[in-house]
């Protein structure tokens, strides 16, 4: 089972950080990935849309991150899903899982 975090900060003039990140390993079934040009470089604000695969609703969508990045989750067990990823200017790529 996979775990990750991220997060930003900005210290001010003279301030202390102190943080503490505790990964646990998630029980619910997630997906993340990372979208990525032809030459490999990361794709900011692409559009990542979550179906069901049998009836093709919709479950959820995001924008990838700066460094190309998305995250679905909980998802149920056992489910067949569709991911489907759109950058304007490039064609839609699916990925059924």
């Amino acid at each position: 089972m996979a775990s990750n975090a991220k997060f930003y900060f900005k210290p001010g003039e003279g301030s202390h950080i102190e943080t503490r990140v505790t990964l646990r390993a998630e029980a619910q079934p997630a997906i993340g990935g990372t979208v990525t040009s032809d030459g490999g470089a990361p794709v900011s604000d692409a559009l990542v849309l979550l179906l069901r695969a049998g009836d093709k609703s919709f479950i959820d969508r995001q924008l990838t991150d700066e460094d190309g990045q998305f995250f679905f989750g909980p998802l149920e067990a056992g489910e067949l899903y569709l991911v489907k990823i759109h950058k304007s200017g490039t064609p839609v790529r699916e990925l059924v899982n």
